[in-house]
């Protein structure tokens, strides 16, 4: 009975030497999250923010783009975070008329470089030169256009010394508007719409067929937006009216 004991004891004894042997060389995954990370003041910020608009509602039209943004006609006014582009390539008059007819809209003006300082870096500058024309609402809007090219004919590209028109390419434009509330910041809407255009370019380039296809997919791009504002419009009317 001893000796049963004792082996007993022995098999415990070695029992507890392995597992405090496996905890000390065991290493934790990782440590708790930091819960700061998930309370972010500006979270706190945007969600005090309230509609102040009133009906009808003066909006103010602007294109933003990133900073330092030109292209064959037109360049962005400003520097910082973005810029802004006041002498418009693709939106026209018919544009802004479509907003000014709208159930709920008095007008509709676009935002003058004269209104703008020169550093740009928050909606706070657009909201005050939208104030100092008595708006209601920004209606900001921006384009990302890229291409996509491919030679489709490629021994043809040879023996033409790529002065045929052999390069396919696609030009691709997302085009995204907010309407934020000009008192406070407060966002009524978040808008976004895409559209391509196909074109046919030479292997030694051709820019302008690829401004062409550049405008036209913008174009594009931004009548689909319209027509996404003017559904989205008459529920930003209900809500907050």
């Amino acid at each position: 009975m001893n000796l049963l004991n004792s082996l007993s004891w022995i098999a415990l004894s070695a029992m507890v030497f392995v597992v405090g042997v496996s905890c000390a060389s065991y290493v934790t995954p990782g440590g708790p999250a930091d819960f700061t990370t998930f309370t972010d003041p500006s979270l706190k910020k945007a969600y005090q923010a309230r509609a102040a608009a009133r009906f009808p509602a003066h909006l103010a039209v602007v294109r933003v783009q990133g900073s330092g943004y030109r292209n064959d006609e037109t360049r962005g006014f400003g520097e910082g975070r973005y810029c802004v582009v006041t002498t418009e390539d693709v939106a026209d008059d018919a544009h802004l008329e479509r907003l000014a007819k709208m159930k709920g809209v008095a007008d509709v003006v676009r935002i003058n470089r004269m209104l703008l300082p020169s550093q740009l870096l928050s909606d706070l500058e657009l909201r005050n030169a939208g104030a100092k024309l008595h708006t209601d609402m920004m209606v900001l809007y921006t384009f990302d256009t890229h291409f996509e090219d491919r030679d489709v004919l490629k021994p043809l590209t040879t023996i033409s010394l790529g002065l045929a028109p052999t390069k396919s390419f696609k030009a691709i434009s997302t085009a995204s508007a907010l309407i934020m509330d000009t008192r406070t910041g407060y966002l009524y809407a978040v808008l976004e719409e895409r559209a391509d255009q196909r074109g046919l370019a030479t292997a030694w380039g051709d820019e302008e067929a690829m401004r062409r296809a550049r405008k036209k997919a913008e174009r594009a791009a931004l009548e689909k937006l319209l027509t996404e504002l003017e559904t989205t419009w008459p529920r930003v009317v209900r809500r907050h009216s």
